[in-house]
């Protein structure tokens, strides 16, 4: 997690949850760098792995006010948010 405020202008690296039902995403565990984006989603992938419903994960690369924007939506099905 970030221990500190950023730019909205900041480029962040963040974990990409995509979901096969319903067919949405969701961003989380933001970090500063890439490096630390992977080890988040291994610690992630290691805890869905033993449910019944896995997300694939992807690390991306996401201004700070697009996430913050991000996080005010539900069920987002955009075809521009990053990959």
């Amino acid at each position: 997690m970030l221990s500190r405020r950023v730019r909205d202008n900041q480029v962040l690296y963040v974990v990409r949850r995509d979901w096969p039902y319903p067919a949405t995403h969701e961003f989380v565990l933001p970090r500063l760098t890439e490096a630390e984006a992977v080890r988040a989603a291994a610690g992630d992938f290691r805890y869905w792995r033993p449910g019944p419903l896995r997300p694939r994960l992807s690390v991306v690369q996401i201004s700070a006010n697009d996430l913050r924007i991000h996080g005010r939506r539900r069920d987002c099905m955009a075809p521009d948010c990053p990959r």
